[in-house]
Protein backbone atom coordinates (compact mmCIF):
# COMPACT_ATOMS: atom_id res chain seq x y z
CA UNK A 1 0.00 0.00 0.00
CA UNK A 2 1.47 3.59 -0.79
CA UNK A 3 0.10 5.34 2.01
CA UNK A 4 2.39 8.81 1.57
CA UNK A 5 0.73 8.93 -1.46
CA UNK A 6 -3.41 9.20 -1.15
CA UNK A 7 -3.30 10.30 2.75
CA UNK A 8 -6.33 12.71 3.92
CA UNK A 9 -6.37 16.20 4.74
CA UNK A 10 -4.70 16.62 8.00
CA UNK A 11 -2.90 12.82 8.51
CA UNK A 12 0.59 13.85 7.38
CA UNK A 13 0.16 16.66 9.85
CA UNK A 14 -0.75 13.72 12.83
CA UNK A 15 2.10 11.54 11.53
CA UNK A 16 4.47 14.69 11.82
CA UNK A 17 3.32 15.69 15.01
CA UNK A 18 3.70 11.87 16.11
CA UNK A 19 7.42 11.30 14.93
CA UNK A 20 8.50 15.13 16.80
CA UNK A 21 7.87 13.36 20.01
CA UNK A 22 11.13 13.19 22.22
CA UNK A 23 13.16 9.86 22.27
CA UNK A 24 12.19 7.22 25.38
CA UNK A 25 13.51 3.96 26.15
CA UNK A 26 11.17 1.60 27.40
CA UNK A 27 7.51 1.35 27.87
CA UNK A 28 7.45 3.42 31.22
CA UNK A 29 9.18 6.16 29.67
CA UNK A 30 7.30 6.11 26.35
CA UNK A 31 3.97 5.98 28.55
CA UNK A 32 5.47 9.19 30.08
CA UNK A 33 5.84 11.33 26.96
CA UNK A 34 2.17 9.61 25.71
CA UNK A 35 0.74 11.22 28.19
CA UNK A 36 2.63 14.50 29.25
CA UNK A 37 1.99 15.09 25.03
CA UNK A 38 -1.19 14.31 24.66
CA UNK A 39 -2.66 17.73 23.57
CA UNK A 40 -0.04 18.03 20.71
CA UNK A 41 -3.02 16.08 18.03
CA UNK A 42 -5.55 18.96 19.64
CA UNK A 43 -4.22 21.95 18.12
CA UNK A 44 -7.14 23.85 19.51
CA UNK A 45 -9.97 21.55 18.63
CA UNK A 46 -11.68 21.29 22.39
CA UNK A 47 -14.97 18.89 22.02
CA UNK A 48 -17.46 20.78 24.12
CA UNK A 49 -17.57 18.04 27.24
CA UNK A 50 -17.65 17.38 30.87
CA UNK A 51 -14.29 15.58 31.81
CA UNK A 52 -13.83 14.34 35.02
CA UNK A 53 -11.78 11.05 37.39
CA UNK A 54 -12.94 8.58 39.06
CA UNK A 55 -11.53 4.73 40.19
CA UNK A 56 -13.35 1.75 40.35
CA UNK A 57 -12.11 -0.13 43.46
CA UNK A 58 -12.05 -4.35 43.09
CA UNK A 59 -9.86 -6.15 44.98
CA UNK A 60 -6.31 -5.11 45.41
CA UNK A 61 -6.42 -2.45 43.33
CA UNK A 62 -8.49 0.62 41.58
CA UNK A 63 -9.56 1.07 38.33
CA UNK A 64 -9.08 4.09 36.72
CA UNK A 65 -11.71 5.63 34.78
CA UNK A 66 -12.03 9.11 33.12
CA UNK A 67 -15.85 10.09 31.99
CA UNK A 68 -16.66 12.23 29.16
CA UNK A 69 -20.43 14.04 30.07
CA UNK A 70 -21.94 15.73 26.75
CA UNK A 71 -24.65 17.03 29.04
CA UNK A 72 -28.48 16.62 28.40
CA UNK A 73 -31.82 15.77 29.91
CA UNK A 74 -32.97 12.60 31.23
CA UNK A 75 -31.36 9.20 30.82
CA UNK A 76 -28.16 9.62 28.16
CA UNK A 77 -26.65 6.61 26.32
CA UNK A 78 -23.23 5.46 27.43
CA UNK A 79 -19.95 4.14 25.60
CA UNK A 80 -17.62 2.18 27.63
CA UNK A 81 -14.51 2.82 25.46
CA UNK A 82 -11.33 0.71 25.60
CA UNK A 83 -7.93 2.31 24.15
CA UNK A 84 -5.46 0.88 21.86
CA UNK A 85 -1.79 1.30 21.95
CA UNK A 86 -0.46 -2.73 21.31
CA UNK A 87 -1.42 -3.41 24.78
CA UNK A 88 1.69 -1.77 26.27
CA UNK A 89 0.79 1.52 25.51
CA UNK A 90 -1.84 4.11 25.49
CA UNK A 91 -3.67 5.61 28.73
CA UNK A 92 -6.76 7.55 29.08
CA UNK A 93 -4.90 10.46 29.23
CA UNK A 94 -2.89 9.88 25.88
CA UNK A 95 -6.44 8.81 24.17
CA UNK A 96 -8.63 11.86 25.94
CA UNK A 97 -8.89 13.68 22.40
CA UNK A 98 -10.40 10.49 21.16
CA UNK A 99 -12.67 9.48 23.52
CA UNK A 100 -13.76 13.20 24.69
CA UNK A 101 -14.57 13.90 20.84
CA UNK A 102 -16.76 10.46 21.10
CA UNK A 103 -18.75 11.98 23.59
CA UNK A 104 -19.61 14.94 21.87
CA UNK A 105 -20.15 13.36 18.26
CA UNK A 106 -22.62 10.44 19.85
CA UNK A 107 -23.81 12.52 22.52
CA UNK A 108 -23.40 9.43 25.23
CA UNK A 109 -21.55 9.58 27.84
CA UNK A 110 -18.06 7.85 27.42
CA UNK A 111 -16.19 6.20 30.11
CA UNK A 112 -12.64 5.74 29.08
CA UNK A 113 -10.90 2.51 30.87
CA UNK A 114 -7.33 2.60 32.51
CA UNK A 115 -6.68 -0.95 32.05
CA UNK A 116 -3.31 -2.60 33.24
CA UNK A 117 -1.32 -2.89 30.14
CA UNK A 118 1.77 -5.96 28.99
CA UNK A 119 4.03 -6.84 29.84
CA UNK A 120 4.19 -5.60 33.21
CA UNK A 121 0.22 -7.29 33.55
CA UNK A 122 -1.16 -10.45 32.01
CA UNK A 123 -3.29 -10.30 29.45
CA UNK A 124 -5.98 -11.58 31.76
CA UNK A 125 -5.47 -8.92 33.95
CA UNK A 126 -5.86 -6.55 31.23
CA UNK A 127 -8.88 -7.92 29.75
CA UNK A 128 -10.64 -8.37 33.85
CA UNK A 129 -10.20 -4.49 34.00
CA UNK A 130 -12.45 -4.04 31.06
CA UNK A 131 -15.13 -6.50 32.22
CA UNK A 132 -15.25 -4.83 35.70
CA UNK A 133 -15.28 -1.49 34.41
CA UNK A 134 -17.95 -2.59 31.84
CA UNK A 135 -19.85 -4.22 34.63
CA UNK A 136 -19.20 -1.33 36.95
CA UNK A 137 -20.43 1.51 34.65
CA UNK A 138 -23.98 -0.71 34.56
CA UNK A 139 -24.30 -0.98 38.23
CA UNK A 140 -23.46 2.92 38.39
CA UNK A 141 -26.19 3.87 35.66
CA UNK A 142 -28.55 5.69 38.24
CA UNK A 143 -25.94 7.78 39.57
CA UNK A 144 -24.40 8.96 36.06
CA UNK A 145 -27.87 9.27 34.76
CA UNK A 146 -27.33 6.38 31.50
CA UNK A 147 -30.06 4.21 30.38
CA UNK A 148 -28.51 0.76 31.11
CA UNK A 149 -30.20 -0.57 28.06
CA UNK A 150 -28.37 1.61 25.69
CA UNK A 151 -24.49 0.99 27.12
CA UNK A 152 -22.71 0.58 23.81
CA UNK A 153 -18.91 -1.01 24.04
CA UNK A 154 -16.45 0.65 21.98
CA UNK A 155 -12.61 0.33 21.38
CA UNK A 156 -9.84 0.86 18.91
CA UNK A 157 -6.55 -1.70 17.67
CA UNK A 158 -6.04 -3.69 20.68
CA UNK A 159 -8.60 -2.40 22.48
CA UNK A 160 -11.10 -3.44 19.90
CA UNK A 161 -9.99 -7.09 20.23
CA UNK A 162 -10.43 -6.27 24.27
CA UNK A 163 -14.20 -4.71 23.45
CA UNK A 164 -15.22 -8.31 21.44
CA UNK A 165 -13.92 -10.20 23.86
CA UNK A 166 -15.59 -8.33 26.81
CA UNK A 167 -18.84 -8.44 25.34
CA UNK A 168 -18.66 -12.41 24.63
CA UNK A 169 -17.46 -12.29 28.54
CA UNK A 170 -20.95 -10.79 29.31
CA UNK A 171 -23.10 -13.10 27.20
CA UNK A 172 -21.17 -15.97 28.55
CA UNK A 173 -21.33 -15.18 32.54
CA UNK A 174 -24.88 -14.14 31.80
CA UNK A 175 -24.60 -10.82 33.37
CA UNK A 176 -27.87 -9.11 33.94
CA UNK A 177 -27.24 -6.17 31.32
CA UNK A 178 -25.02 -6.88 28.13
CA UNK A 179 -23.41 -4.18 25.72
CA UNK A 180 -26.27 -3.01 23.25
CA UNK A 181 -23.76 -3.10 20.61
CA UNK A 182 -20.22 -2.77 19.23
CA UNK A 183 -18.21 0.29 18.05
CA UNK A 184 -14.69 -1.28 16.86
CA UNK A 185 -12.43 1.07 15.05
CA UNK A 186 -9.25 -0.84 13.15
CA UNK A 187 -8.69 -3.70 15.70
CA UNK A 188 -6.15 -6.38 15.52
CA UNK A 189 -8.52 -9.36 14.73
CA UNK A 190 -6.11 -11.79 13.44
CA UNK A 191 -3.29 -11.62 16.03
CA UNK A 192 -0.51 -13.43 13.22
CA UNK A 193 2.61 -11.64 12.69
CA UNK A 194 3.16 -13.55 9.14
CA UNK A 195 -0.12 -11.77 7.25
CA UNK A 196 0.97 -10.93 3.95
CA UNK A 197 -0.66 -7.49 4.86
CA UNK A 198 1.47 -7.27 7.48
CA UNK A 199 4.71 -7.26 5.15
CA UNK A 200 3.56 -5.45 2.44
CA UNK A 201 1.86 -2.39 4.73
CA UNK A 202 2.35 1.26 3.99
CA UNK A 203 1.01 2.52 7.06
CA UNK A 204 3.66 5.40 8.19
CA UNK A 205 3.19 4.15 11.78
CA UNK A 206 1.99 0.99 12.53
CA UNK A 207 4.71 -0.60 11.01
CA UNK A 208 5.62 -4.63 10.32
CA UNK A 209 8.16 -4.81 13.22
CA UNK A 210 6.07 -2.72 15.60
CA UNK A 211 3.45 -5.23 14.88
CA UNK A 212 5.00 -8.56 15.35
CA UNK A 213 6.49 -6.69 18.80
CA UNK A 214 2.95 -6.21 19.75
CA UNK A 215 1.41 -9.50 18.74
CA UNK A 216 4.54 -11.43 20.28
CA UNK A 217 3.78 -9.71 23.36
CA UNK A 218 -0.02 -10.77 23.29
CA UNK A 219 0.77 -14.06 22.64
CA UNK A 220 4.23 -14.57 25.73
CA UNK A 221 1.67 -12.97 28.20
CA UNK A 222 -1.57 -15.18 28.08
CA UNK A 223 -3.23 -13.73 24.55
CA UNK A 224 -4.66 -17.09 23.59
CA UNK A 225 -4.88 -18.83 26.79
CA UNK A 226 -8.25 -18.22 27.57
CA UNK A 227 -9.84 -17.46 23.46
CA UNK A 228 -8.28 -17.72 20.27
CA UNK A 229 -7.98 -14.72 18.20
CA UNK A 230 -11.63 -12.70 16.97
CA UNK A 231 -10.98 -14.37 13.42
CA UNK A 232 -10.62 -17.61 14.77
CA UNK A 233 -13.26 -17.93 17.17
CA UNK A 234 -16.22 -19.97 16.82
CA UNK A 235 -18.47 -18.66 19.17
CA UNK A 236 -19.42 -15.28 17.75
CA UNK A 237 -23.34 -16.28 17.75
CA UNK A 238 -25.50 -13.62 20.36
CA UNK A 239 -22.86 -10.96 20.39
CA UNK A 240 -24.79 -7.75 20.11
CA UNK A 241 -24.74 -5.12 16.76
CA UNK A 242 -21.33 -4.54 15.60
CA UNK A 243 -19.98 -1.50 13.40
CA UNK A 244 -16.45 -1.99 12.56
CA UNK A 245 -14.44 0.89 10.82
CA UNK A 246 -11.16 0.11 9.49
CA UNK A 247 -8.69 2.14 7.68
CA UNK A 248 -7.50 2.42 3.94
CA UNK A 249 -3.91 2.41 4.73
CA UNK A 250 -4.03 0.32 8.03
CA UNK A 251 -2.07 -3.09 7.49
CA UNK A 252 -5.20 -4.70 9.98
CA UNK A 253 -7.66 -3.08 7.22
CA UNK A 254 -8.49 -6.67 5.62
CA UNK A 255 -8.77 -8.51 8.79
CA UNK A 256 -11.67 -6.13 10.04
CA UNK A 257 -13.57 -6.90 6.24
CA UNK A 258 -13.08 -10.69 8.01
CA UNK A 259 -14.75 -10.39 11.25
CA UNK A 260 -16.97 -8.83 9.64
CA UNK A 261 -17.93 -11.77 7.45
CA UNK A 262 -17.83 -13.71 10.32
CA UNK A 263 -19.72 -12.17 12.41
CA UNK A 264 -22.43 -12.32 9.63
CA UNK A 265 -22.49 -15.85 8.93
CA UNK A 266 -22.62 -16.15 13.12
CA UNK A 267 -26.13 -13.87 12.62
CA UNK A 268 -25.00 -10.94 14.46
CA UNK A 269 -26.32 -7.40 12.49
CA UNK A 270 -23.10 -5.72 11.44
CA UNK A 271 -21.99 -3.05 9.58
CA UNK A 272 -18.47 -2.28 7.77
CA UNK A 273 -16.77 0.57 6.45
CA UNK A 274 -13.14 1.66 5.13
CA UNK A 275 -12.02 4.93 5.70
CA UNK A 276 -10.49 6.97 2.65
CA UNK A 277 -7.04 8.14 3.05
CA UNK A 278 -6.74 7.43 6.67
CA UNK A 279 -3.86 4.85 8.72
CA UNK A 280 -4.32 3.63 12.09
CA UNK A 281 -5.04 5.51 14.93
CA UNK A 282 -6.91 8.16 12.81
CA UNK A 283 -9.33 8.85 15.76
CA UNK A 284 -6.34 10.51 17.77
CA UNK A 285 -6.13 12.54 14.51
CA UNK A 286 -9.51 14.36 14.93
CA UNK A 287 -7.56 17.86 16.25
CA UNK A 288 -5.71 18.19 13.17
CA UNK A 289 -7.39 16.11 10.44
CA UNK A 290 -11.25 17.37 9.42
CA UNK A 291 -11.89 14.00 7.42
CA UNK A 292 -10.74 11.58 10.75
CA UNK A 293 -13.51 13.94 11.95
CA UNK A 294 -15.69 13.40 9.30
CA UNK A 295 -15.16 9.79 9.93
CA UNK A 296 -15.77 9.95 13.46
CA UNK A 297 -19.30 12.05 12.75
CA UNK A 298 -20.44 9.00 10.35
CA UNK A 299 -19.30 6.13 13.16
CA UNK A 300 -21.42 8.31 15.38
CA UNK A 301 -24.27 7.77 12.63
CA UNK A 302 -24.28 4.28 12.50
CA UNK A 303 -24.94 3.53 15.74
CA UNK A 304 -27.13 5.62 16.46
CA UNK A 305 -30.10 3.53 16.23
CA UNK A 306 -28.38 1.97 18.90
CA UNK A 307 -27.40 5.10 21.49
CA UNK A 308 -30.69 7.13 20.57
CA UNK A 309 -33.54 4.08 19.61
CA UNK A 310 -36.74 6.75 20.58
CA UNK A 311 -35.20 9.25 18.47
CA UNK A 312 -34.75 7.47 15.48
CA UNK A 313 -38.53 5.62 15.69
CA UNK A 314 -39.79 9.54 15.64
CA UNK A 315 -37.12 10.63 12.81
CA UNK A 316 -38.83 7.71 10.93
CA UNK A 317 -42.32 8.01 11.52
CA UNK A 318 -42.21 12.00 10.81
CA UNK A 319 -40.65 10.86 7.29
CA UNK A 320 -43.34 8.15 6.77
CA UNK A 321 -46.24 11.18 7.70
Amino acid sequence: MAATAALAEGIARYVALFGAQPAADGYPALRLVGDLLADRFAEGHAPAVRRFDTAIAVAGREIAVRLHDPGGPGLRPAICYIHGGGFTLGSIESFDLATAALAEATGAVVASVHYRRLPDSPYQAAQADCDQAFAWLTRNAAALAIDPARILLAGDSAGALMALACAANARDAGAPIRPAGLLLFYGTFAMDPDRPAYRDAGDPLLTQPRIATYIGLFVANGGLAAHPAPLDRDDLAGLPPTHIVAAEHDPLRDEAGELAARLAAAGVAVTHRVAPGMIHGFLRAVGVSGPARAELAMAAVAVRPILWPSANEKQGEACEA
